[in-house]
């Protein structure tokens, strides 16, 4: 069977993703992507073309009605590699759902179609309007986009319709965490149509590095007093409000260090802010790191991680170093992967100062921060990992095509995949 995905770009976590589940019996992966860089990649994201164990194709990106991207010429690359399954996620599912020659030809050779996503910032169906209107949503850069005029609101009120639409069109939907159980059947959606993959770095990875570290003595030592951020330098990461608040942890814990791995286009503001708070010797901002290894040292080594906006797989990835995460609202999928003191800690939204008493808390009691951390570790290697999210996808497969090709993913290191 072959299974062609649509991506705006390939991030190495992604490359890893798609490089695992082309090791499944009888499955061909196929990836479109644009020929160049995207406007759908973030700022400060860094993409891995090489070392794919896949077939990429490339194709120019145009915007459609002016507006969002997606690839005119998509019929004639469904015609050349005739797969049975397309998956697609934001935006280009408009491309295809609002262009009907493409679905009539998609409907013609029966070919399933699998909307990828979080899903994120989407409203339930019945309080959509309220939500565009009074609550908004915020973009990368922190712009407050909310529907407070006519134009706005019939703009948004069309956009709930047009998810609608193709929520309920698709075959099926792919999300990364279980929050879509609850929000999709809202649009009209059958819960049998929704399979939660799940998300994950390639934990394989991780373990490798782990050994090599261990094995040549290059572990860095634990240090109790290491406060660690991993990820993008952008607004709404909101690492401002995390040197804030690490400007008054360091009132009490004067030993106290904050590490900051990353690169964006708000590393010059950040540095200015951390030399106004006075922490020009407090913090450390070592730029974007992409070995595994380094960042992985890091990690393990640190008392903690903290995300105080927008977050993803960095969770994933603190806690298969064995790193305790102290997070907020990420993107949804830190409630599959967190429990409160026992995998990892929240602190309330925007409450800074319980995100300086979670870091304060873990300060004076180290041995429950590496208690937790050894949790989250565990966690991962036995609930959401590389294998799991794989088979998760296989599984999604052969329930969509009634198991017609007997797909079968069987993980290379059986040592965990899933409890």
């Amino acid at each position: 069977m072959k299974v062609l995905f649509i991506f705006g770009g390939m991030p190495h976590y992604l490359r890893d993703l798609l490089n695992k589940l082309s090791q499944t019996r009888n499955l061909e992966v196929v990836v479109l992507l644009p020929e160049k860089k995207s406007s759908t990649i973030g700022s400060g994201v860094a993409e891995k073309r090489d070392d794919c164990h896949f077939k990429i194709i490339y194709s120019p990106e145009t915007l459609l009605l002016g507006q969002k991207p997606h690839f005119p010429q998509i019929t004639q690359i469904l015609q050349q590699e005739q797969p049975q399954i397309l998956v697609v996620g934001w935006p280009y599912i408009l491309g295809i759902y609002l262009r009907p020659s493409v679905r009539y030809w998609l409907y013609k050779n029966k070919i399933k179609i699998l909307y990828r996503s979080i899903p994120y910032q989407i409203p339930p169906y019945p309080k959509a309007m309220q939500f565009y209107s009074q609550e908004g949503f915020f973009d990368e850069n922190m712009n407050h986009i909310k529907a407070d005029t006519f134009t706005k609101k019939l703009k948004y009120w069309l956009i709930t319709q047009i998810n609608k639409g193709y929520f309920c069109w698709v075959d099926a939907h792919l999300n990364y965490c279980s929050k879509a159980l609850d929000i999709l059947p809202t649009y009209g959606v059958a819960k049998n149509k929704i399979f939660i993959t799940y998300n994950s770095i390639d934990t394989d990875k991780i373990l490798l590095a782990k050994e090599k570290l261990k094995n040549e003595n290059k572990l860095f030592a634990y240090n109790p007093h290491r406060i660690i951020h991993v990820g993008r330098l952008v607004k709404w990461k909101k690492i401002d409000a995390l040197l804030e608040v690490f400007a008054k942890v360091v009132v009490s814990f004067p030993q106290a260090e904050l590490v900051l791995i990353g690169d964006g286009t708000e590393k010059n503001h950040l540095q200015q802010l951390a030399e106004k708070l006075h922490l020009k010797n407090k913090v450390k901002f070592l730029g974007g790191i992409y070995d595994s290894e380094v960042v992985g040292n890091y990690l393990q080594s640190s008392l903690a991680c903290v995300l105080v906006g927008a977050g993803g797989l960095a969770i994933n990835e603190a806690m298969a170093w064995g790193t305790p995460v102290i997070c907020s609202e990420a993107d949804g999928t830190e409630k599959d992967l967190i429990t409160h003191q026992v995998t990892g800690f929240f602190f309330e939204k925007d409450n800074f100062l319980d995100l300086q008493n979670q870091i304060e808390y873990l300060l004076q009691n180290p041995q429950i921060a590496q208690k937790v951390g050894k949790n989250a570790e565990n966690f991962i290697y036995t609930h959401i990992n590389i294998h799991t999210v794989v088979q998760n996808f296989v599984g999604a497969f052969n329930e969509v095509t009634s198991y017609q090709y007997q797909l079968s993913y069987e993980p290379e290191n059986l040592a965990y995949s899933r409890s």
